[in-house]
This record gives C-alpha cells, sequence and structure tokens, in this order.
C-alpha cells in the first residue's frame, strides 16, 4: 500500500538543500507576515497560505526547509507534511501526481487516515489486479480533499517548495487545487495553514494570501553579510561591504564568490582579490557566463558536459558523464588509459574543474553509494537554455542546439 505511493527520489530535494548556516534564517518567524499566517484570528485576511518569493537564487529553499523543521519541532499537535519540487530531478519530482503521492504517503503514517486509504487501495487492486494500475491525479486529489475535511478539527500544515520548478503543464493545476483547498478549509473553520515557495516568474497566485518577497526583506541581507564574514578566510571590512552591496539578496551569487576569493586568497593572491570582486558581475547569470567565457584550452569538454547534463534522459553517475565526455572528446583514450590509477576522487575533481563549478554531485538517500550529477541550481539550466547561451558558448551549434545537442550525444554512445 505505502509502495504504491513511494518513489525513490521522493525526499532527495529535501535532503540535498543545505541547512541554514549558523545563526541565519531565525529571523523570518519574527516578521508580520508569517506571525499574520499563524493567527487563526485573521484567516480573513490569507486564507492560511502563506508565500514566500524570491529571484533565483535568494535562498528560498534552504529557508523553507528551516520552517519545515521550525514547524516539526514547535507547532505541536500540528501533522506537517512537505512536497520539494525539482525541475533537475526525477519525473516524479515534479509533477502534480508526484507531490500528491508525496503529501499521501506522509499523511498516512497516522492509522486512522491509512486505515481509509488501504480501503482505497483495495478496491483499486481488486479492479485492475496487484499491479498493472498506477495512482490518478484526481482520485489522490479527492482523497486529500476528503481527508483534510473529515479532520478539521486536527491542524495540518502543508509545505511547497519550488512551485516554479513544477513541470509547466502541471503547475496551474497544483496552484488551483491549494488554493481550492485553502478556502474549503476556511469555510468550514478548519485549522489548514499551506506554506508555499516559488520564484516570481511564472506570474501564478491566489485571490487571498499572506506574501513575503525575500530579496526585500533587510535581515536576509544580515544573513548574507553573516555568512560573508563567517566564510571569507581573509576577513576585510572593505570587501565584504562591497560583497553584499554587489549581491542584491543573491545568496548563490555570494557563494559562488566566496569561494573565489577563497581561492585568490589560498594562492597568495591576497592583492588580487579586490581585483576579483571588482570584475565578477552582479548579475547572477552574467556571473555564470564569466565563469564559462574565462580562458578555456579545453572549452569543448566543459560545453560536452554541460550537454550532457542537460539532455541525458536520466541523471548520470560521475562516472558515466566522465566517460561520455571522454568519448566525445578523446575517444581513443579510452582503450588506451590505465583506468585503474583513476579513482572516483579524480573523476569528480575533473567534472568540477571543466563545469567551473556549476555541476555538483547528488548522494542518493538509499544508497550513499549511489550518486548522480547535477547542475548546483535550476537557475544554471535556465541560463543555458535561454536566450542562445549555449550558441555563445559553442558557435558550432547554430540555430538548433538542442536538435544539434542530441545528435552530438547520439555520438558519443
Amino acid at each position: 500500500c505505502l509502495q504504491s505511493l513511494s518513489f525513490r527520489s521522493m525526499d532527495a530535494r529535501r535532503q540535498d538543500i543545505a541547512l541554514a548556516h549558523s545563526g541565519t534564517c531565525d529571523w523570518l518567524f519574527e516578521t508580520c507576515a508569517f506571525q499574520c499566517w499563524r493567527d487563526r484570528s485573521r484567516l480573513s485576511q490569507h486564507n492560511g497560505v502563506f508565500w514566500i518569493k524570491g529571484n533565483p537564487g535568494t535562498g528560498k529553499s534552504t529557508l523553507m526547509k528551516h520552517i519545515l523543521e521550525h514547524c516539526q519541532h514547535n507547532l505541536e499537535g500540528y501533522t506537517v507534511v512537505s512536497h520539494f519540487f525539482n525541475a533537475r530531478g526525477d519525473p516524479s519530482e515534479k509533477t502534480a501526481l508526484g507531490m500528491l503521492r508525496s503529501l499521501i504517503y506522509q499523511l498516512i503514517t497516522e492509522t486512522a487516515i491509512y486505515e481509509r486509504f488501504i480501503h482505497l487501495f483495495r478496491e483499486k487492486q481488486q479492479k485492475h489486479g496487484p499491479r498493472e494500475w498506477e495512482w490518478r491525479d484526481s482520485e489522490l486529489k479527492r482523497f486529500l480533499r476528503d481527508e483534510i475535511k473529515c479532520r478539521q478539527s486536527e491542524p495540518h500544515v502543508l509545505l511547497i517548495d519550488a512551485l516554479d520548478e513544477c513541470s509547466p503543464a502541471h503547475v496551474r493545476d497544483v496552484v488551483g487545487f491549494l488554493e481550492d483547498l485553502s478556502i474549503e478549509s476556511t469555510r468550514a473553520e478548519g485549522s489548514l495553514n499551506i506554506c508555499l515557495s516559488s520564484r516570481h516568474y511564472p506570474h501564478i497566485s491566489m485571490a487571498t494570501h499572506q506574501e513575503l518577497v525575500v530579496e526585500k526583506m533587510a535581515e536576509h541581507n544580515k544573513d548574507i553579510s553573516r555568512y560573508i564574514r563567517d566564510k571569507l578566510t581573509k576577513r576585510n571590512a572593505e570587501i565584504e561591504h562591497s560583497m553584499l552591496e554587489k549581491a542584491s539578496g543573491i545568496f548563490m551569487w555570494v557563494v559562488l564568490v566566496v569561494t573565489m576569493l577563497n581561492k585568490a586568497y589560498d594562492e597568495g593572491k591576497v592583492e588580487g582579490m579586490h581585483r576579483k570582486l571588482r570584475e565578477v558581475p552582479s548579475d547572477l547569470e552574467e556571473m555564470f557566463k564569466m565563469l564559462l567565457s574565462t580562458e578555456n584550452p579545453d572549452k569543448h569538454e566543459t560545453v560536452l558536459m554541460l550537454q550532457w547534463v542537460l539532455f541525458a534522459r536520466r541523471p548520470l553517475k560521475p562516472e558515466e558523464l566522465y566517460y561520455a565526455m571522454l568519448a566525445g572528446t578523446s575517444p581513443d583514450d579510452l582503450g588506451a588509459r590505465d583506468w585503474s590509477r583513476i579513482t572516483p576522487n579524480d573523476i569528480r575533481r575533473r567534472i568540477t574543474n571543466s563545469s567551473r563549478g556549476l555541476i555538483e554531485f547528488r548522494q542518493s538517500q538509499y544508497n550513499p553509494l549511489e550518486v548522480t550529477a547535477q547542475f548546483i541550481h535550476e537557475s544554471v539550466n535556465d541560463f543555458l537554455l535561454r536566450n542562445q547561451r549555449l550558441q555563445e558558448l559553442d558557435s558550432t551549434l547554430g540555430s538548433n542546439s538542442v536538435g544539434i545537442s542530441h545528435e552530438r550525444l547520439k555520438g558519443c554512445c
């Protein structure tokens, strides 16, 4: 019964998100927006919905994970369930059906709900056989709506992260369903709270909700300042102030720049830290462009690696990505090298270096030895596919960068 809802990567995105840096994010719980959301006497102002919005890379997912842990530890008597959409993950991580399966799986760990769900499960088995069927959006929506109606006196919190990473075909349906849940609960004087996060685009909204914009919060900039102070190897007030000004609230930008400046310091280029900071663009996408455009004698290798992560039908293991890259750039080396001398660490360092730090490694929560390669952030994927960025990196791709990329990858196989 539970296995019919579960999928391997159900908790993967939540596990991948870094914990909030020490001493950050707690400010959110003191904001008027959060306090209003928690105040049931002001339900008419928000219908129990709290929507966190922000530009790409501001740290919304880290904030949502922090809220989840806060609710689990501090809201006694509440049932708290969550789903973290992931556009870079498996198909189930970015669909409405995957969200519904995840939420209901978490809810039915309670006996009363489990007994009602197993009745529905057995009906499906009797009708379709033990294996030849799948859950449909409509029946899981109905079950979730009915359960929340039946349990109006029992408080629930639903946290849904990264709505913008839900597939375009499903995102409006998801928002509409969640809005219907909030309205029905409010009318029935129930105790349902919904917390959402998304970018500002695509523009999808609800008629009634409480909203907070991350990059507009002064406390968010204080978090960034704290991170810079704690993470910079060489403390420098001028550099710290300049970084805060250029960051414009984008935490991902800060993380990348801190890494660059620490590398310069480790190489003894203390005087170069100021110059490096002046050269770095303040825009996150321009930062990606700079990283990929910097003098690179192995640019073909970099582009091919990015293409594999962009267009492979499934996430590749580091070893698969490494050998696929060699097959397309140095096919003669595949038979000539002594592969026993190439360690997993060698492969990961090569991928990190070739991708200019834009590819990271995701460890399976079920098997620590199962690792796949992915972009460090969904904004990297957006950057490469928008405004002909791939063609800028490789002019041979012409106007059909996606089609030619697929042909190139096919030639590596």
